[in-house]
């Protein structure tokens, strides 16, 4: 008999879509009775005309704005959110940008509600995993913040209730995991994304189909998640390079965005595994989000195919229906060709990291609980492999 098990769904409450979106986001925290929101974006984000109108057209409903959010979140810029966040009694986080602003409204509110004001207050909400299957995290004493999500990537932060944080000192990205941190509303604007860089908007869709490969032959796969995640596999095959040559493209780059969410929806219940385990501390010792799952995807699905033929085998279908040809190549292949297509980076040494780097890497991607439901055994020796075979 089937064991019992049981299924979270997912916490979003409203997506609005569509060119102009962002211009619902006064009218849907009016709906909420939020009066006091705190914008959190980064430097780029921060600075340009959309943002500067997105603030604008919320008014006086803006009780302060941080817009320092650097990549991978450093923690000590965590702490300084929550600071100015609580001084200026916000009822709201709006987080607009990629994964890190997202993260980090995400752990800001989460902060909030325990009362956090150091690194160390931080550190006592991290998940700890001890390989193979260990899982420690502290109950929330409280009820976080309201996030709402304006992405500008792909990378699906808004989705769910995962924030990852760098601790510098130890070169470690941690882990914070509470569903209750879920963005409640998400606006997907093709149009106020056509601002983000191409190479970021290329690499982060890469970081979406890095989601629909890994959920789709995760250990602990679902039929639910996996349609998702095979119909995003196809849609991110045929848009993103259209959005990538376009930004103006505004019908192939809402797709991307809603492949991006078809991608991750269920990842509460279905887990990433090994590329986003390692990806997680490359990005700590300094490679952007997006870029980790270029350098990895490929490699890790071919050492990842003896046991998941049959998953990879649907997926090379669906790329070839795509792709439009008659060759039968892997689906690791395949993704290979759309990597060339969008010209994105591959390999560790292009950022600096140096071979003194990648065991410590190797210990901590097998500390990361996304390493769990790796449908095949891995091992620090594996990991150091496959490092070794991209730097």
């Amino acid at each position: 008999m089937p064991e019992v098990l049981t299924f979270e769904m997912p916490r979003v409450e409203t997506v609005v879509q569509g060119t102009g979106a962002v211009r619902e986001i006064g009218a849907e925290l009016d709906r909420r009775g939020l009066r006091r929101v705190f914008l959190v974006t980064g430097r780029s984000v921060g600075g340009s005309e959309a943002f500067a109108k997105l603030a604008a057209d919320l008014g006086d409903r803006v009780a302060g704005t941080f817009s320092r959010i650097k990549a991978h979140n450093p923690v000590e810029l965590i702490v300084e959110l929550i600071g100015q966040a609580r001084a200026a009694e916000a009822d709201a986080f709006v987080a607009v940008g990629g994964g890190s602003p997202c993260d980090a409204a995400k752990l800001a509110a989460i902060g909030l509600c325990e009362g956090s004001g150091s690194v160390e207050d931080l550190a006592r909400n991290y998940l700890e995993f001890e390989y193979p299957s260990t899982i420690r995290r502290r109950p929330l004493t409280g009820t976080p913040m309201p996030v709402f999500a304006v992405p500008t990537t792909l990378s699906a932060a808004e989705w769910d209730g995962f924030a990852g944080s760098v601790d510098e000192s130890r070169d470690t990205k941690d882990l914070t995991v509470y569903l209750e941190a879920t963005p409640r509303v998400v606006f997907l604007d093709p149009e106020f994304c056509a601002g983000t860089p191409r190479d970021l908007w290329a690499t982060t869709g890469v970081r979406a189909l890095d989601h629909a490969v890994e959920t789709a032959y995760a250990k602990n796969a679902h039929p639910f998640t996996t349609a998702l995640a095979e119909g995003a596999l196809a849609i991110l095959a045929e848009h993103l390079p259209r959005s990538v040559r376009d930004p103006h493209d505004h019908e192939s780059a809402l797709k991307c965005l809603q492949a991006a969410w078809m991608s991750i929806v269920g990842v509460h219940n279905v887990s990433l595994g090994l590329s986003h385990a390692i990806g997680h501390q490359l990005g700590a010792v300094g490679i952007p989000h997006g870029v980790t799952s270029c350098i990895m995807l490929p490699h890790v699905m071919r050492f990842l195919e003896p046991v998941t033929s049959a998953e990879q085998a649907r997926m090379a279908q669906s790329l070839r229906r795509v792709q439009g040809d008659a060759e039968e190549l892997s689906a690791a292949d395949r993704l290979e060709r759309i990597l060339d297509e969008l010209a994105v980076p591959r390999r560790v040494s292009e950022f600096g990291v140096g071979r003194e780097k990648l065991n410590g890497v190797a210990r901590a991607a097998l500390g990361d609980i996304v390493v769990r439901e790796s449908p095949r055994t891995v091992d620090e020796t594996v990991i150091r492999e496959l490092l070794e075979a991209v730097w």
